[in-house]
Parts: C-alpha cells; structure tokens; sequence
C-alpha cells in the first residue's frame, strides 16, 4: 500500500506537468496566430515591401596608365574630372530637351544649346534659330557626357537647379589629356568612348564587351590601340541592396578598380620635337624657293637606333591636338584635323588640303600624292647588292655610263636625270652618281638570266630589307606598301620588270619600311623588329614587361660588298654626290642615298555616254609631279642611329628629304649624342 504523502507529491507532479504543457500549448499557439496573421493578414504587404527591394551595381572605372616618353616625360595622362552628363528619361519630350538645353547654356557658357543638343544626342538640333528633327546617332540608354572639367561654381549652380535639370548629373570620371606640345601624336594614338569603338568593330572590342562600360575611353589608334590591355586597367563596383524609392538601405560589396600599367616609349621628346619644328620651319621656304616643290606641305621621318632598333623619332607631319576626341569633335574641327590623323610613316595619310573643304577638298586631294609614294633612287643600294651577289658585275667592276641605256630589242630607253653621261663608273661611283643606266643594265641582265624567276628573287632581296612585308612595329594597321614590279612582271614579262625596278620606280615603301631597310643596311643584313615600347611597368613602379632587340631576318654577304655599298653611300654626301649640300660641314660621315621618284597623278572625271547619257567616271592624267625620298645611317664607319626621310611632291630628294635628314642627326647628337 502506497503511503498517502507519496500519492500526494504524484498528484501534484502531474498537475504541475499538466500546467507546463498547457503553456508550452498556449506559447506555440500564439506563435502560429501571430504567424497566419504575418502570412495572411500581412503577406502582401510584406510581400510587396521584399519586391520592391532591388540590387543597385554602381561601376567606378578604373584609371587609365599613362605613356610616357624615354626621359620619362607624360605625353598622356588620365585625371579625373567633374563632368555633367545626361540621361534621358522614357517620359521627355520636344520641349523637355529645349528646356534642358537653354537651361544649361547659360550655366556652362561658351557652350551654347547647339552643341548641348548635339552631345545630348536626342533627335533635335538647334540650326539658324529653329529647332529641327534630326536622327539620332547613339542609342537612347545611353548616358551622354556634356562638358568636363567643371568649375566649382558650374557645379553649384546644377547643384542648386536640380529640380529644373532632369536628367542632368555630375559625376567624377577619369578623361584621356595629351601633352600640348603634340607629342608624336599619330604614333600615339587616341582614345574614344568604348561605344564608338564597338559600333566601328576596331580591335577585340566586340568580344570584351564585359569588360567596358560604354562611357569608357578605350583606344582607338597607335599605342593607345596596340597596347589597350596593359592600360585599360580594371574596373570595379559598388554593389547597393535600395529600396524602391531607390535610397540606399546598406553597402553590400565594395571592388576598388585597378589602375592601368604605365606605357614608356622610346620615342624622345626632345628630338621628336626638334625634328617636327625644323619640318614647320623648312616646308614653307622649300614652296617658296623650288618650283617642283610648291605643294609640299607634309613630310614623314622615322629615325631608328641602329643596334637594337628604338624609334626614337617618328613625325608624321602635319600633326594636330589629340584632345579634340575627349568631348567629340565637332564637324569643322573633324574637317580640320582629318588630313593629319593618320600616321602617314605606317600607312597612306592624304594630301593636306586644308584650308579647302567639302568636295572642294576632296577634288583637290585626288591632284596630290598620299604618304606612300615611289621609293625612287633609295632603292638602288640593294640592286647593287643583287648584283654583287647574283654575279651580274664585280667589286672591281667598270662600265661606260653614256646618259641613255637600250635595252630589249633596242627601242625602250633608261636616262639618267637630264641625260647626263657620268663616263667610267665603278658601283660606288654609280651610286654617288645615282645612274638610272647603270641599275638598268644589272637589270636586264637578271632577267635573261632568271627569266621567270626573276620577279621572285628581286623580292626575295627586298624582303630581306623590309620592303613589301610589314615591318614588324608595335602599332595597327601598318601597311606593306606596293610592290608595283610584280604586276608589271605580269603584264609586260620579267625584262621589262627588271629594268624599271632597277632604280627604283616599281615600288612603293612606307617611311618606316625604308628606316628598317636603311637600318638593316647598316647592320650588314641583319633585320631587327623596329621598337616603340621601351617597357611597361605598373602602379608600384615595378617593371611589368622589359622589351629586347629582336633579330626579324639576317641577309649574309661578303663583307666586301657590304663595304662597297658603304662607300658608294658615304660618295653621295661628298662633292659630286646628290646629297653633298645637305651634309657639308657635319664632323662625321654619313652614308646616305637620295631619290626623287617621278609619280603621274590622275584625277576623277565625269563623262555622259553619248547613246544612253549614263554617267561614268574616267581617270584623266592631270600631271607628273617629283617626290623627295632620303635613306642614311650614321656615323658610317660606327653606325648608330637610321633614318628615312619622304617629302610627298618635294622635288629632288637631295634639296628635299635630305635636308630634314640633316636636321635629325642634329637633334640626335644635341640631346642624345651620334657620337659617344
């Protein structure tokens, strides 16, 4: 029998459990009352508040490296800049758009509403006071850049008119500058928003759409192009959870962008700008004083460090500022600079026509010669090495030079300029004397004694040198040049081929081309790769990447006939040479060779047909113009520095080309030294 305290304590454990569970019960009751009323009651509420939270990635674009030259000066720079920009929004209209602009006008006077409609790219343009439909060029989403380089009282005044400027910000960006001195600007390049170079399908820009954001300067052309991976750099973002009335609730992630790696080049800024202010100063007196040269108005000089191939000088002239491109330029100032953008020392740059524009300009440019002309007597170097080789003559080799050589049947001559007989001539002798007669003969014999394959092994030297391949320099684009020869070998045989080749009017060589040819000249055969980039290097200042000569081709000959072309070359700046005026007093040789390459220029003429009154364009002869062309290495005997010299309608490359050449060396030996 159970005693009567213990059935008492049982009793009251089992009411004390039975309390425990009605409020473990009455707890978990008003847990899911409370719940159904959140789920029921409240869920939409709840529901709509979650929906209406979003994700905002805001980008911070990375800095773009900076390129300096081999002094360490900036020729381009990034920094960042307030700019104002402009979004439009789905519910602007006509008068939105002129509201904005008059507004803005009077804030960032001297830009004027034209422009501001114009930048602001929404289908009106503001001409001769009347506001007109115009198509759009970008697409709407786009966020458009009005003006950089805020003041601080511009940005107050948009600050304080927030509520009137719809659509308008300011942010901070980084924007492109280039030096002001303009700074081997083609060879530079410059840089456009990523957007445009999409839309124009440049580079691998299509492909690393990822990688940009559409406002972004991304380059366009030159070094900026050519190395666009080292400065692009890395953007990064700010990752934001907002509400719907879009204010920010909390921070979820910060990536910090990643600045670009800096660009040295081995351009130097001091003999780069010599060099192009002696052309400003040598064109106008070269018009006024030679009657073949009046419409010179560009040259292209490329000078090449001989032992590991360093551009130290590249000047495409004329030249124009590159800043133009960092707000867009307008169309007159696009007509103005069109004629130097291109790098006219790599590929075909056009006559300068300025101050004509329109079709006026462009008529007037079919009546010139582009950057890329016939190489002319520069050439007659490597006949002379061919003909050494091939066993056509000797090192001891003498021949008449009468002023006019027959060949063929007899009936097709080659004249020396202005007949002149230069009597008993050796190699060198024929090259101080630049004898047209003498390059025909080596000529004709190679091709009776090649026949077909003649035009092959004429190539084969060129391209030892450089000429009809691409050179191999660091920038896009680079032209091959023209190897007019090989067209000819098709059309009229090997004979005729060989004999016009000779002295040098069957192919056309960029001035870089003929620098590297001059260069390989001086090195004995060995072709080096022509170097712009002297090494990139990153934030902290460590060297990223260092860059070494690097041998393209070697082209082995007898020292002998090295020698001999040597001092043919050395002859042409001595008294009888083509170039001895050009070089006299210099207190070291120079091995040069001139050339004035004869060009016939045709123009575009329209013409009915006199049965159906369709109109055709024919290409009617306007006239033979004379360019001047230089090639030289110095000094001769320890060569350090090539350079090649193209002035488009200069005349006798001696009065010519060989004079900016001059102006080279001088530039090199001051800040450098030709002679250490």
């Amino acid at each position: 029998m159970i005693p009567p305290s213990i059935q008492i304590d049982k009793k009251q454990r089992v009411n004390r459990l039975q309390i425990l569970f009605f409020l473990v019960f009455l707890f978990f009751s008003t847990i899911i009352v409370r719940l159904m009323q959140l789920q029921i009651v409240k869920g939409d509420e709840f529901a709509s508040e979650l929906m209406s939270r979003s994700y905002k990635n805001d980008p911070i674009p990375a800095m773009r490296g900076n390129i300096y030259d081999r002094t360490g000066n900036i020729i381009a720079e990034s920094r960042p800049s307030f700019v104002v920009v402009f979004h439009e929004k789905d519910t602007m209209n006509k008068e939105s758009y002129i509201s904005i602009s008059e507004k803005l006008e009077k804030i960032l006077g001297p830009v004027d509403r034209a422009t501001l409609l114009k930048k602001m790219d929404v289908g009106y343009a503001f001409e001769n006071g009347n506001y007109i439909r115009v198509p759009r060029q970008m697409p709407k989403y786009l966020e458009k850049e009005l003006k950089s380089d805020l003041s601080p009282k511009e940005m107050a005044e948009i600050e304080e008119r927030r509520g009137e400027l719809e659509g308008i910000e300011v942010v901070m960006k980084p924007i492109r500058q280039y030096h002001p001195n303009q700074i081997a600007v083609q060879a530079v390049g410059y840089v456009r928003p990523y957007h445009v170079a999409n839309q124009l399908d440049i580079g691998t820009y299509k492909s690393e759409q990822e990688r940009y954001l559409p406002n972004q300067f991304v380059g366009l052309d030159g070094i900026e192009l050519s190395y666009e991976a080292e400065l692009r750099g890395r953007n990064g973002h700010r990752l934001y959870e907002v509400a719907a009335d879009q204010t920010v609730v909390k921070e979820l992630e910060t990536i910090l962008p990643e600045r670009g790696n800096d660009i040295t080049l081995t351009i130097d800024q001091r003999v780069q700008l010599a060099i192009r202010d002696s052309i400003r100063e040598f064109l106008p007196k070269l018009r006024s004083t030679i009657f073949e040269a009046r419409y010179a108005k560009s040259a292209y000089v490329v000078a090449i460090e001989i032992k590991t191939g360093k551009i130290v000088s590249m000047v495409s002239y004329p030249e124009y500022d590159p800043n133009v491109w960092i707000e867009g330029p307008d169309q007159k100032t696009y007509d103005q600079i069109k004629y130097a953008v291109t790098n006219g020392t790599i590929r075909e740059a056009p006559y300068d026509a300025r101050p004509l524009t329109g079709e006026a300009a462009e008529m007037e440019n079919y009546k010139h010669p582009r950057s890329i002309v016939p190489s002319g007597s520069v050439i007659k170097p490597i006949t002379v090495l061919l003909g050494l080789q091939e066993g056509i003559i000797s090192t001891n080799d003498q021949w008449q030079d009468n002023g006019v050589y027959q060949y063929g049947r007899g009936s097709d001559q080659i004249k020396n300029d202005n007949r002149k007989a230069n009597g008993m001539i050796s190699p060198e002798k024929a090259l101080q004397k630049s004898s047209n007669t003498y390059m025909a003969r080596i000529g004709e014999e190679l091709s009776k004694r090649k026949r077909g394959a003649s035009a092959s092994i004429l190539q084969s030297y060129y391209h030892a040198f450089g000429l009809g391949i691409q050179t191999g320099v660091d920038l896009p684009n680079e032209s091959r040049g023209k190897q007019d020869y090989l067209v000819m070998n098709e059309n009229y045989g090997p004979l005729a081929a060989m004999v016009q080749a000779s002295f040098g009017q069957q192919i056309r060589a960029t001035t870089m081309q003929l620098a590297q040819y001059s260069a390989t000249l001086a090195n004995k055969g060995v072709r080096l790769q022509p170097q712009l980039v002297e090494k990139i290097t990153g934030t902290d200042g460590t060297i990223v990447k260092s860059f070494q000569p690097h041998v393209l081709s070697e082209f082995p000959h007898p020292d002998a006939y090295w020698n001999l072309v040597k001092e043919g070359m050395v002859l042409v700046t001595k008294p009888g040479g083509t170039a001895v005026r050009a070089f006299e007093g210099l207190p070291y040789s120079v091995a040069a060779k001139t050339g004035t390459s004869e060009q016939d220029i045709y123009v575009p003429v329209t013409k009915s047909d006199p049965k159906t009154g369709e109109k055709k364009i024919q290409w009617k002869m306007h006239a033979r113009i004379t360019n001047g062309v230089s090639i030289s290495y110095a000094p001769a005997n320890d060569p350090k520095l090539a350079v090649a010299v193209v002035v488009p309608e200069g005349g006798y490359g001696g009065r010519s080309a060989a004079v900016i050449t001059r102006s080279v060396y001088e530039a090199y030996d001051k800040y450098i030294g030709l002679q250490k």
